[in-house]
C-alpha cells in the first residue's frame, strides 16, 4: 500500500524537479508542506469513506492543525484528484507536484478536491516553508 506524507515531500520518485529538491535536502533545506498525510485511494478506503467509484486520487488521512491545508478547509476523507493542474492517480503524484511547484519557485499549489458527498472544489493551498533541521530559527514547543 502506497502512502505519501506531504508534511514532507518525499524524495523517492526520480524526476528532474525531485532531483533538485534532493540536492537542497542534502544541503539541509527542508521541503515545503501543505499539512496533510495522504494515501492512494484503494477499494478499502473508498468503502470506509463512502467515496464514489468514479473518483480517483489520493485520500487525506490526516490534517495538521494550523496548516495551509486546514486553513483552506481540507478535512480527513477529502480526495485530491488534481494537483498543479495534473491528474492524481496515486499519493506520490501530489508529492511530485509539490516538488515541481517548489522547483518552479511557486509558493502555492492548485488542488482539486472531491469530498464524500461528491462535491468538487478547486482551492489554492500555500506551500509552507520550514526551517532546516537544527537551524536556530526552529523553536521547540513548550515541554
Amino acid at each position: 500500500m502506497e502512502e505519501a506524507n506531504v508534511l514532507r515531500a518525499t524524495n523517492n520518485y526520480p524526476s528532474r524537479s525531485l532531483c533538485a529538491v534532493r540536492l537542497r535536502l542534502r544541503a539541509g533545506a527542508r521541503p515545503p508542506r501543505i499539512g496533510v498525510k495522504i494515501r492512494t485511494l484503494t477499494l478499502e478506503l473508498r468503502k470506509q469513506h463512502k467515496i464514489a467509484d468514479d473518483v480517483k486520487g489520493a485520500i487525506v488521512t490526516a490534517v495538521t492543525p494550523g496548516s495551509p491545508a486546514r486553513e483552506q478547509g481540507i478535512v480527513v476523507g477529502d480526495v485530491i484528484v488534481e494537483a498543479g493542474a495534473k491528474p492524481v492517480a496515486a499519493a506520490k503524484d501530489v508529492a511530485s507536484q509539490i516538488a515541481a511547484a517548489t522547483e518552479a519557485g511557486k509558493d502555492k499549489i492548485a488542488l482539486q478536491i472531491v469530498n464524500a458527498k461528491g462535491e468538487r472544489r478547486e482551492i489554492t493551498v500555500g506551500l509552507e516553508k520550514r526551517p532546516a533541521e537544527g537551524s536556530k530559527s526552529f523553536v521547540p514547543g513548550p515541554k
